[in-house]
């Protein structure tokens, strides 16, 4: 692990820390700990802040998938070169509604749309 990745996980453990003492607060504020709450209860708020990040990554990274799509992509119908766009739509993942960014193309040609991005796959 090199120095920025280093960095990144320190960071990420900080703000992941902070995430959780924010939720705390929620909780005390709401007197979730005046008594001696059932498990549960801690943990289906620990579920929902994981969730709720979850979507915030999620949509970050469908954002920099169309951000780092190139300007043209060949039609898959007649491989004529039409311009990319992005458009956003809503979708529900696992943890909840997310609102994603697509690439999306429309061939004048075939007069069809079509989602680019669906038909490349990179490494992970």
């Amino acid at each position: 692990m090199d120095a920025a990745q280093k960095a990144r996980a320190k960071k990420k453990e900080e703000l992941l820390r902070q995430l959780a003492e924010l939720s705390i607060e929620e909780q005390v504020e709401q007197g979730v700990f005046l008594g001696t709450p059932h498990y549960s209860v801690i943990e289906r708020a620990a579920v929902t802040l994981g969730r709720q990040l979850s979507r915030q990554a999620q949509e970050r990274a469908a954002r920099e998938v169309a951000a780092n799509f190139p300007p043209e992509a060949a039609c898959p119908t007649c491989g004529t070169p039409c311009q990319t766009d992005t458009e956003k739509r809503q979708v529900t993942s696992i943890d909840g509604p997310v609102e994603l960014t697509e690439t999306v193309a429309h061939c004048h040609r075939c007069r069809r749309s079509f989602f680019p991005s669906a038909g490349r796959h990179g490494d992970g």
